[in-house]
Formats: C-alpha cells, sequence, structure tokens
C-alpha cells in the first residue's frame, strides 16, 4: 500500500506539475512549438525519422562515453561506491522534497478552492441576517398544550 501512495504522490505531483507549467507564458510557448513540430511532421515525416536516428545515435554514443569515463575512474579508484550512492541518493532526496513541495502546493490550493465554493454555497444557502420571530398568543399554546394532554381516540 505504501508503494501505492508514494506512485500516486509522484503521478499528482508530475500532473500538476504539467498543468501547471502549460499554464504559464514559457507552458504556452513550448505547447505552440510542439504543435508547430507536429504539422511540420506531417509534412515530412521521413527527414523527422532519419533526425530521430542521429540524435538517438548522439545519445547513445555520449551515454556509453559517460559509462566509460565512469567506469574508469571506479577501476581508478577516483570514484567510488559511497561517492555514487550518495550521488544517487542526494538527487532522490531532491526529488522527493520538489515533489512534497509541489504536492503541498496543490493540496493547499485545492483546499483554498474547496473553502472558497463551500463558502459560497454556505453564503448562497443561508438566509439574511433576518431575525426568526415566532409570536404564539398564549391562547395558542394553551390549546396546543391541551391537545397533547388528551389521549387519542
Amino acid at each position: 500500500m505504501n508503494k501505492f501512495v508514494k506512485n500516486l504522490i509522484v503521478g499528482a505531483a508530475s500532473g500538476a506539475a504539467a498543468a501547471y507549467f502549460l499554464t504559464t507564458e514559457k507552458g504556452k510557448e513550448f505547447k505552440q512549438r510542439a504543435e508547430n513540430a507536429y504539422k511540420a511532421y506531417k509534412e515530412n515525416p521521413d527527414e523527422y525519422h532519419q533526425m530521430a536516428k542521429e540524435k538517438a545515435n548522439e545519445y547513445s554514443t555520449l551515454a556509453k562515453d559517460t559509462f566509460n569515463d565512469y567506469k574508469e575512474k571506479f577501476e581508478s579508484g577516483e570514484l567510488t561506491k559511497e561517492d555514487v550512492l550518495s550521488a544517487v541518493k542526494e538527487k532522490s532526496d531532491e526529488v522527493v522534497d520538489f515533489a512534497s513541495d509541489l504536492v503541498s502546493q496543490v493540496s493547499s490550493k485545492f483546499s483554498d478552492i474547496k473553502d472558497k465554493v463551500v463558502d459560497d454555497e454556505v453564503k448562497e444557502e443561508a438566509p439574511a441576517n433576518d431575525d426568526i420571530i415566532i409570536d404564539y398568543t398564549a391562547d395558542e399554546v394553551e390549546e396546543k398544550d391541551n391537545k397533547e394532554d388528551k389521549p387519542a381516540e
């Protein structure tokens, strides 16, 4: 269950971050560029496939070179297992902190919105500040008491 909650939080944070990003100016610009790129792709997909292959090869070469550099540093003792683990832990902690902050911000905004909606509904349903006055005359109260005292027939 704990893993489910973590996945739910990360998913919610990711969705909230994406929604927030897409509502900012930079997000809107990014969305427009993505739409333009998609239109260009539809016009000439073969060119984009070739470009994607070249980029994939570029990144693959970069990943292999980086791996080999770290492997050499690790074998020479320049980089230790503890260094790698501490770096991974540090980055993981940063991601968790960021996600937690984002979730709390989103929760706070949802709470504020919920409170506002509830307040607005209560204001709409609540009567104006009129006093409620019940005006019974003594005869009406006495008549009511007499009806309650008599046994049902």
